[in-house]
């Protein structure tokens, strides 16, 4: 982590905004912006010697923190789990250092949030009891920052993520998706660094799931992600649900990304998980 993150000056602001959830709005030292997160601490949630386990759930493009909070049965799921759930403000940064925008430097932002939500409650530092997902951009985004910052998140899941992003539009029709340049710039070239599937190794160890949809634009990228696992002897899930790149398509798998997760931090017996639920 780097040593502006550690030594940004904030000072947070909670409200309560449902039973169990807290929003937080602070002035992001890497920014240099008011920026905001939320936060669900379960009533069920034991507090362990090491702090409470949390799953840290990045939004899509064009969403908010808010965006699956604010719905009710998607705030119960996440009321009921085992662990605490973050949400972060990526706004469209794509939760990365712009190599083209030295404003836009999200991953740092990103790191800067999960080290204020640590100190906002007693999270756990564990990193088998720390996870981090995210949809779409979202997605990308978890996958990424796990693969680049492998001491902090021993579960890893993506939903309808892109995953072999950014690149150029060459894979099948209905299957590609425009970079956005203000964010990565015109050169494939330098694409490259900023792409997961090459880096797919480094998850090795964790506990990984991948989660994409029929019909959507992100499935070969997924697919070829999962491949890529497969080829590498990494141990993963890998999930495709009826739909497409959509909205409902993530409401269809936030069930199944908190089951997970509870499964792999091995919760206490008798608040064991269900068993994983089988691909339609």
């Amino acid at each position: 982590m780097s040593s502006d993150v550690r030594g940004a000056a904030v000072a947070p602001r909670e409200s309560k905004i449902y039973p169990d959830t807290w929003e937080i709005a602070y002035n992001s030292g890497v920014l240099q912006a008011e920026k905001k997160f939320c936060l669900i601490v379960p009533e069920s949630v034991a507090r362990a010697a090491d702090g409470w386990p949390v799953l840290f759930f990045l939004h899509g493009r064009g969403r908010t923190p808010r965006s699956l909070v604010d719905l009710e049965p998607m705030r119960r799921e996440f009321q009921a789990a085992p662990f605490c759930t973050v949400f972060p403000q990526g706004d469209d940064g794509w939760y990365i250092d712009s190599p083209v925008d030295p404003r836009g430097r999200y991953e740092a932002d990103l790191e800067e949030t999960i080290a204020l939500a640590g100190r906002v409650r007693p999270l756990s530092r564990t990193r088998e009891r720390r996870a981090i997902t995210g949809w779409s951009m979202g997605g990308y985004g978890a996958v990424r920052f796990a693969i680049r910052h492998p001491e902090d998140f021993g579960v890893v899941a993506g939903i309808i993520a892109l995953l072999d992003f950014p690149r150029r539009a060459d894979l099948p029709e209905g299957q590609n998706y425009a970079v956005p340049v203000a964010r990565f710039g015109t050169d494939p070239a330098a694409w490259l660094r900023f792409n997961p599937l090459p880096e797919a190794a480094a998850l090795r160890g964790r506990a990984v799931f991948i989660l994409t949809a029929a019909d959507a634009f992100d499935r070969t990228g997924n697919e070829r992600f999962h491949a890529r696992l497969r080829e590498l002897k990494i141990p993963h899930e890998f999930l495709v649900l009826p739909g497409a790149h959509t909205f409902d398509v993530v409401q269809e798998a936030v069930p199944r990304v908190v089951n997970f997760v509870a499964r792999s931090f091995n919760p206490e017996p008798g608040r064991r998980p269900e068993p994983p639920i089988p691909t339609p």
